[in-house]
């Protein structure tokens, strides 16, 4: 560092430092994983009866996974137009029910009498 010029020393030892914060952040990540991956998430939810998809409500029908806000309002409405759903496979004409999305939502409902 004898030939160098105070900001480039100041340079050198910014990014030495930087390195340094580096290496040692990464030794801490792997001695202590961040605490969101010792989550455990759960997409059915416990000591929960099934969702009656024709007597359901918003409310209900956002707490049922695969099921989001927009995707409730979809259900209602389409509800409210065609008449009550006379099985599960007729909540897949829904728009933007995918296959992932219906296979955990599934779990989760039933058809009541309409």
């Amino acid at each position: 560092m004898l030939f160098f010029t105070p900001h480039e020393r100041r340079a050198i030892v910014f990014i030495g430092a930087a390195f340094f914060c580096g290496i040692c952040l990464d030794i801490v990540f792997k001695l202590y994983p961040p605490a969101y991956k010792a989550l455990i998430v759960l997409d059915v939810p416990l000591a929960r009866g099934k969702v009656d998809i024709n007597h359901a409500g918003y409310d209900e029908l956002v707490t049922v996974p695969g099921i989001g806000p927009a995707m409730a309002a979809r259900i209602l409405y389409a509800r409210q137009d065609k008449g009550p759903f006379t099985s599960l496979v007729a909540v897949r004409a829904v728009k933007g029910m995918s296959g992932k999305n219906f296979e955990r939502a599934a779990a989760c409902l039933m058809v009541g009498a309409p």
